[in-house]
């Protein structure tokens, strides 16, 4: 198949308004803030899903209400991070597609969003709701939490469920077994959402044919690396950046810096890897089978990509801080380490959110000159150009005229296109051109991995219930921690995919 994520203070009267509060696992208050950049700490990549273990940490959350009609050119937030700037121009073009949807009229009402991104991310996605909002006069709640997963679980068993949600695939298909949600083949139109959307797209979103949610943000993998440190192959098999590895810890120089602290989701950067590592040896179909219970947890297949990553994580020499220090530092800020000057490593592996990390945690980053990437090698040739991405996708429980014309909107090449120009992810509507990234690094992405040559594969990440991915970042981390339990803790896997774990 061809290819692929605060109570605010009132801004203006004639801006959008934001209301947020922030929970933090050292306090509960209310932390009122302007309207959205990123708090100090309180980032959440869009692809992080939820880790149910609420008891290990206390989740973030905020909340954003956003209504109006004045134009909304740029996003602030209160606290330290950067405000999200969008192009005027590409903010009048999403807010003449909403007029456009909204058959210029006025919807009103209102739209409750939970989703799992807060921080810049999270600011960013209500950067993009913004013309929305203004164009249609429906006010947007937004709400980012990383446990969103279990807060949408929470609301659906109540019988309160909100409007719009955020989840992966498989999640969706569960929900679908009990309660009825809205079908973009209906509300878009299959039609309109081909024109704008690969078959590979439309069919990672698809529930017995009939598409139900939509990408925000579109993530692939690849090796990132500092091209003034890094001395490792750029091409060849895996074997040889295994070897690299070996040959720079030997040396005394750090290759790898690897951050998988992320709150509730601690350990999904290590899946991340090892789902990536999967594909690339094993190919699309076992990846399938993998994700849907088909390929047992216990199989050799799925041992193999553990101890693979495990071959370079599970090496204190081979990690920027050990171990330990990989799995203390956070995920939006210790990849930074690797345009540091002096680097603290060479080679980072993960999505294509990294170079905005990368820059809100560091100086900056210089595209070719301190960060660059390649595809990340395959252990079999014949998967090559097979690709594992990460992605949450909106969808909605309910079906209203403003959830209609919300669902339109977001998979628009206007509103993608908007998206697109902050910078942050990918977007995977087929008419948004490289050139509405200035980022160079994510017009490479957007080239390399969009060709008619590259096929999409799924794996847990995608098509997994939740409470298997949690089962699968917990086992990460005992893993990280004690190699020799790997049989254990993929039996303990197993088992609680074998007990329906939702």
């Amino acid at each position: 198949m061809a290819l692929f994520v605060q109570s605010l203070r009132l801004f203006a009267q004639t801006q959008p308004r934001f209301e947020s509060n922030s929970r933090s696992s050292s306090a509960n208050a209310l932390l009122p803030q302007h309207h959205i950049r990123s708090a100090e700490g309180a980032m959440m990549p869009l692809h992080m899903e939820l880790k149910r273990n609420a008891a290990l940490v206390t989740a973030l959350g905020l909340a954003i209400t956003l209504g109006g009609c004045a134009t909304q050119e740029q996003a602030s937030s209160g606290g330290n991070g950067p405000e999200i700037k969008l192009d005027s121009t590409l903010v009048a073009n999403a807010r003449a597609k909403a007029v456009s949807i909204a058959g210029g009229q006025k919807i009103g009402g209102s739209l409750e969003i939970i989703n799992e991104n807060g921080g810049r991310e999270g600011a960013i996605l209500q950067a993009a709701f913004a013309p929305f909002a203004e164009a249609t006069g429906v006010t947007i709640k937004f709400t980012g939490t990383s446990d969103y997963n279990s807060v949408l679980s929470s609301r659906l068993k109540a019988g309160n469920p909100p409007d719009i949600g955020t989840q992966n695939l498989g999640a969706i298909q569960q929900y679908l077994q009990s309660t009825k949600l809205l079908s973009l083949s209906d509300a878009v139109g299959d039609a309109e959402l081909r024109k704008n959307f690969s078959p590979a797209t439309l069919d990672s979103l698809s529930v017995n044919g009939s598409v139900y949610a939509m990408y925000q943000g579109f993530s692939n993998y690849e090796l990132w690396y500092n091209p003034q440190s890094y001395d490792g192959p750029k091409d060849g098999a895996w074997s040889d950046v295994q070897s690299w590895t070996e040959k720079a810890a030997a040396a005394g120089k750090t290759p790898w810096c690897i951050s998988e602290e992320s709150g509730p989701a601690t350990g999904a950067v290590g899946s991340q890897w090892i789902e990536e590592l999967f594909v690339k040896k094993f190919g699309a179909e076992k990846s399938k089978d993998w994700g849907t219970g088909k390929l047992p947890w216990t199989s050799a297949e799925v041992k193999s990509a553990f101890q693979m990553f495990g071959a370079v994580a599970a090496k204190d020499a081979n990690v920027n801080g050990g171990v330990s220090g990989s799995l203390s530092q956070s995920t939006s800020k210790g990849y930074g380490a690797l345009v540091a000057d002096p680097a603290k490593c060479s080679a980072v592996m993960w999505g294509t959110w990294t170079p905005s990390l990368i820059a809100a945690s560091s100086n900056g980053i210089e595209p070719g000159k301190n960060l660059d990437f390649v595809r990340v090698p395959a252990s079999n040739p014949q998967y090559a150009n097979t690709e594992s991405f990460r992605a949450n996708a909106l969808f909605a429980f309910k079906d209203t005229p403003a959830t209609r014309a919300f669902m339109k909107y977001i998979s628009s090449a206007e509103e993608q296109t908007l998206l697109a120009s902050a910078n942050n992810w990918v977007v995977s509507n087929t008419n948004v051109p490289a050139t509405a990234y200035s980022n160079p690094l994510l017009q490479k992405v957007s080239k390399t991995f969009f060709g008619s040559d590259v096929s999409v594969a799924l794996g847990p990440g995608a098509l997994a219930p939740a409470g298997v991915k949690t089962a699968f970042w917990q086992g990460v981390v005992a893993y990280l921690k004690n190699p020799s339990s790997l049989d254990a803790v993929l039996a303990h896997i197993q088992e609680v995919e074998s007990a329906g774990a939702s």
